[in-house]
């Protein structure tokens, strides 16, 4: 899901630095699975369609997933673990993720779970790159999740976020090094109330003779007081697709009970 996309926000946005001006348009699929702290393993499948268009020093993007959720309902996408008092949550018995029609909620078994499907929340970002008079890039992201996502499938809160982000990245001979830092107010719904969270990441990319090879750790501070925050380390690698496409492969980790155990992914963008 779109979380990889924000994951790799460092190779990302050191590309399209250096990226002319245009639009481009990409497909991706991306798997995850883990219990996040919890007694039920979720599994989460996303397939996001983003565009890009860069316009002199700006960079626009906007990114809208659709999703299929199987596992614990206060498990949210790219949030991990909450306190999701939705009676009709995902597997709770009264909602659009079990089709159990309108009779009032049972009371919840001990350990709950579900299945649902559909639109994810829609994701914008702007970029703009500052100069440093030297070849460090310092690159400054404004970004808006609006909450499109059925809150009563546990597909996400149903609110509004936003937040922003500080990338730097600097390329020796093919060699990059990136890291940034980010703040996300996130945004309080009728049966989940969450804290604003803070987040960095590091990483390193080599050119290769064919594509670039990379490896990342991110973090990111725990939505829920009483849930852990995420932490993992992701590989990629990147290639070109044709004259005007390129792919991207990774892979991830978790590191603690806020992330899941592992999780893998592909995406394709074409450029116009």
């Amino acid at each position: 899901m779109k979380r990889m996309a924000i994951v790799c926000a460092g190779v990302i946005v050191a590309g399209a630095a250096q990226a002319g001006d245009g639009f481009s348009l990409g497909v991706g699929v991306d798997y995850s699975s883990g219990d996040y702290g919890t007694d039920v393993t979720t599994d989460i499948l996303s397939v996001p369609v983003a565009g890009k268009y860069v316009s002199g020093n700006w960079t626009y993007k906007a990114s809208l997933p659709w999703l299929d959720v199987s596992g614990d309902p206060d498990v949210l996408p790219g949030l991990g673990r909450v306190d999701n008092t939705n009676p009709n949550g995902r597997g709770r018995g009264n909602g659009n993720g079990n089709g159990n029609g309108n009779g009032p909620a049972p009371a919840p078994e001990p350990t709950e779970s579900g299945s649902a499907s559909g639109i994810g929340d829609l994701r914008l970002w702007a970029t703009y790159p500052f100069a440093t008079g030297g070849p460090l890039g310092v690159d400054l992201t404004g970004n808006v999740k609006i909450g499109t996502a059925d809150e009563d499938e546990s597909l996400g809160t149903g609110a509004d976020d936003y937040g922003v982000a500080l990338d730097l990245y600097r390329d020796f001979d093919g060699t990059m090094l990136f890291g940034g830092a980010s703040y996300m107010v996130l945004g309080d719904s009728d049966f989940i109330d969450v804290n604003a969270v803070a987040g960095a990441n590091f990483g390193v990319s080599q050119q290769l003779d064919v594509g670039n090879l990379g490896l990342m750790y991110d973090f990111r501070q725990a939505a829920w007081d009483d849930s852990h925050d995420r932490s993992e380390v992701i590989g990629f690698y990147g290639f070109g697709a044709g004259a005007d496409g390129r792919m991207q492969l990774y892979g991830s980790a978790g590191l603690s009970d806020g992330s899941p155990e592992w999780g893998a992914g592909l995406s394709y963008t074409h450029a116009f």
